[in-house]
């Protein structure tokens, strides 16, 4: 086994618990956020495991949102449970909190920080930025690519 082949294996283990950064002055270094990402069987089990609510949820959100590793898409992460022995903390990508059938989004704080990114892309439009559903370029005073906007177009702009 060559050397390049065993380092992008510790790579793929190592991206579901954090991720390599670049980093001017340390150079590339991993960081743990210690929080569990859905994989793509586990789509509907968004964050509880039974059918049991949430004692107490928190939605984290900033200007600076991760990305899912795999897809691209904005991930919230989502605490559950919260000052009890079951706290749990998991990052949810934006499209597996949309509901396609309603056209809603299940968390207010995410709809919340969805229109401010809409608010900021009217007032700078010739900025640009990617797009939150992927990883491709968000058309000109949208948040939204050409592709994206075809299928969550009626979600995001609600």
């Amino acid at each position: 086994m060559t050397i390049m082949q065993n380092t992008e294996e510790v790579i793929e283990e190592n991206s579901s618990i954090g991720e390599w950064i670049l980093d001017d002055t340390k150079g590339w270094y991993f960081y743990s956020y210690n929080i569990n990402e859905l994989s793509d069987d586990q789509e509907n089990e968004l964050v509880l495991e039974s059918n049991e609510e949430p004692v107490s949820y928190h939605v984290w959100t900033s200007r600076s949102q991760p990305r899912n590793l795999r897809t691209g898409e904005i991930a919230f992460d989502i605490s559950i449970n919260i000052s009890t022995d079951n706290e749990k903390t998991s990052r949810i990508p934006i499209t597996k909190l949309m509901d396609l059938n309603d056209n809603t989004i299940e968390y207010e704080e995410v709809v919340n920080a969805i229109n401010d990114w809409i608010v900021v892309a009217n007032k700078y439009p010739n900025i640009i930025r990617k797009c939150i559903c992927c990883l491709r370029k968000a058309k000109k005073s949208n948040v939204l690519c050409y592709g994206c906007s075809n299928k969550y177009n009626d979600i995001i702009y609600a």
